[in-house]
């Protein structure tokens, strides 16, 4: 059949008379069909609001209502009618909870400028209060001449801008707290803001902190080189507990410890693990580090011991080198400072009275909650001194 012919069939008076008959005799669905195989979009849109006020599922319903709304033509009353229906629609699934919030907010945006246009401003004006629009509710409801509702919608608009700077002020405060190393408070300062009202801003700076807090151990680069930073004074290794866990069979619960005697001389000491800790294949008790030990675990896992040019010790076992500071250590220029685990989870470094570090571009000083990216100087444009890095499962 050629397109022509086909046309014809199409809109020929025969087909809207099988369409005017069958809805004379109650087949909707066939009615539907034959007006818009007719050309009669006004029709067929009439069809299909009776067809979904008369259905029972939502999803179907909704079906029904965008076909009418999208084919109803210019100009006919049946358009601004199809838009009617299905924003009452989605207004009523919107107001009882039942619409996915992303899809809610996109339908409703849609019907309230559509509503606009087409001339219901109240509806749109009602639509687009849902959606979160706030301007286009007050143009719209300055369309409608509802001058009640206008200006209950211009103080709702001055309270809201009013609440986005107090927002805009926490949001710069946080971030201060972050620059200078006072993490604690920015967490505590975005976390009672959010109690107070959500928003995606401070969400996204709480959660991108919180993202950035150091497992303990730290992976960390100490004058370029690559160390887990294990805070705590003494440290325990054990293959359970302990600061710095090592998880091999010949390794006990807790197997050592290391601690610094007299304020400065670090010692190893034997925890009494069913496996021998020796050195040169001597068992021992407790030991000074003094220039670095070789113990041997079990006869089987090697550990070396080695004293830091900053202070505390390094304890390398096969793949891992780990920097135990065991206390307040120099990090140069006679600034002092202590790495120490906090209860609430943060490494923080505690800088010594009188002392301070530049954090990023920043001089500070105090306690500083380190974050994952904090790189510390002694002095502007100075050597980097430490950098915490991601863990290795997270570097690219």
């Amino acid at each position: 059949m050629s397109l022509s012919t086909k046309l014809k069939t199409w809109f020929s008076p025969e087909a809207a008379k099988r369409a005017q008959a069958a809805e004379s005799r109650g087949e909707l669905e066939g009615a539907m069909s034959g007006y818009i195989q007719a050309g009669r979009y006004g029709d067929a849109v009439r069809v299909m609001l009776v067809l979904a006020q008369a259905e029972l599922e939502p999803h179907r319903r909704a079906l029904l209502l965008a076909q009418a709304s999208s084919i109803a033509p210019v100009g006919d009353p049946a358009r601004l009618e199809a838009w009617r229906a299905r924003a009452t629609f989605i207004l009523d699934r919107a107001e009882a909870g039942v619409i996915d919030a992303t899809i809610r907010r996109r339908e409703l945006l849609d019907a309230g400028r559509a509503l606009r246009d087409l001339g219901d401003p109240e509806l749109a004006a009602r639509a687009l209060r849902i959606a979160g629009d706030l301007d286009g509710e007050i143009a719209a409801l300055a369309d409608a001449g509802a001058v009640q509702k206008l200006e209950e919608a211009v103080a709702r608009q001055r309270r809201f801008e009013e609440l986005r700077a107090r927002q805009a002020l926490h949001f710069e405060e946080a971030r201060d707290l972050i620059a200078v190393g006072r993490r604690r408070d920015a967490l505590e300062l975005l976390r009672a803001r959010l109690r107070e009202h959500e928003t995606d801003d401070l969400r996204a700076l709480l959660e991108g902190l919180l993202a950035r807090r150091p497992r303990l151990p730290t992976a960390a680069r100490l004058d370029g080189r690559l160390v887990e930073l294990v805070a705590g004074h003494p440290v325990t290794l054990g293959r359970t507990e302990g600061e710095l866990r090592v998880p091999s069979p010949v390794v006990s619960r807790r197997h050592l410890e290391f601690q610094r005697r007299d304020g400065n001389t670090a010692w190893v000491r034997d925890l009494g693990g069913k496996n021998a800790t020796t050195v040169r294949g001597a068992r021992f008790d407790a030991l000074p580090i003094g220039q670095g030990l070789d113990l041997l675990i079990g006869n089987a896992l090697p550990i070396k011991v080695r004293t830091g040019e900053r202070g505390g010790v390094f304890v390398e076992v096969p793949g891992r080198v780990c920097w135990c500071p065991l206390g307040p250590i120099d990090l140069g220029g006679g600034t002092r400072a202590a790495f120490e685990p906090t209860d609430d989870g943060w490494l923080q470094l505690a800088i010594a009275r009188g002392s301070s570090v530049v954090l990023g571009d920043l001089r500070v000083e105090g306690n500083i909650q380190l974050i994952v990216g904090d790189e510390l100087r002694l002095a502007h444009g100075g050597p980097l001194v430490l950098r915490i890095v991601p863990p290795p499962s997270e570097r690219p």
